[in-house]
């Protein structure tokens, strides 16, 4: 009975890193919905419910005890800041780019990277186009906004992505919207959004075809973590990680 219990230790504790998120790098802050993006590793970025967003700023390394809700987010129920960076890497999907900025969805973020003034105009149209996964190297600016560094084109298969934002019903579509970005999505035929209304909070997990348009495989409310309409297809996040470059502490 003994080796029983120690045996079911045992799997518990290598079994507990998979269903929660130890800490990382802050993205993206929204202190109004009580959000933060967090980059946890070069190739995981994962949005985290927290009432600690309201102190936390973009750059700062964190400690976390968190459980995994039902729509792949997470909530925390401890934030401790342990140090700071000022680079940061992530990798997402492209969904729009403009002279000004890129705009990456990772993890159900929608992350905004203001792109370089060294570059020339002619180079501003040069580079990854929007539906291409990139790896995205930027620095952290004074007032939390993030300088491209570099944004370069990554091979991930099969394309996908998420995006946390308001709700838009239409026919056909859903347009979910965050920050400056309105991203319009094909609904398939035979989902059923009637529990959702417009004006909502929500993740949406999507896929990517052929032609470049992009199709909802799944839909949640982003307050609670419970998916109350979608498919068993959960779609494919192209999110990423923090830089390991350090920085001071702080505790909180």
């Amino acid at each position: 009975m003994k080796r029983l219990v120690f045996l079911l230790a045992l799997a518990t504790a290598l079994l507990a890193p998979s269903a929660a998120l130890a800490g990382g790098v802050v993205l993206k802050v929204e202190r109004s919905a009580h959000i933060v993006a967090v980059a946890s590793t070069a190739s995981r970025v994962a949005l985290v419910h927290t009432n600690a967003a309201a102190r936390l700023r973009v750059g700062q390394r964190i400690a976390l005890t968190s459980t995994r809700l039902g729509n792949g987010t997470y909530r925390a129920s401890r934030v401790q800041v342990v140090g700071r960076t000022s680079k940061v890497h992530f990798r997402g999907l492209l969904l729009a780019k403009s002279s000004a900025r890129w705009s990456v969805s990772a993890g159900g973020a929608v992350i905004t990277v203001r792109r370089g003034a060294r570059a020339t105009s002619s180079a501003r149209d040069s580079g990854p186009m929007p539906g291409a996964t990139v790896d995205v190297q930027a620095t952290v600016g004074a007032n939390g906004e993030l300088d491209d560094d570099d944004v370069t084109p990554a091979a991930v298969s099969p394309p996908g992505g998420r995006i946390e934002g308001h709700l838009t019903l239409g026919t056909g579509t859903i347009t979910v919207t965050s920050e400056n970005l309105n991203l319009v999505l094909k609904v398939p035929a035979g989902l059923d959004l009637s529990a959702f209304k417009n004006g909502m909070e929500v993740v949406a997990d999507f896929s990517q075809g052929s032609d470049g348009s992009l199709t909802l495989t799944r839909l949640s409310t982003g307050d609670d973590g419970e998916d109350t309409g979608g498919d068993n297809h959960g779609g494919h996040d192209g999110g990423g990680g923090g830089d390991q470059s350090g920085g001071g502490g702080g505790g909180d």
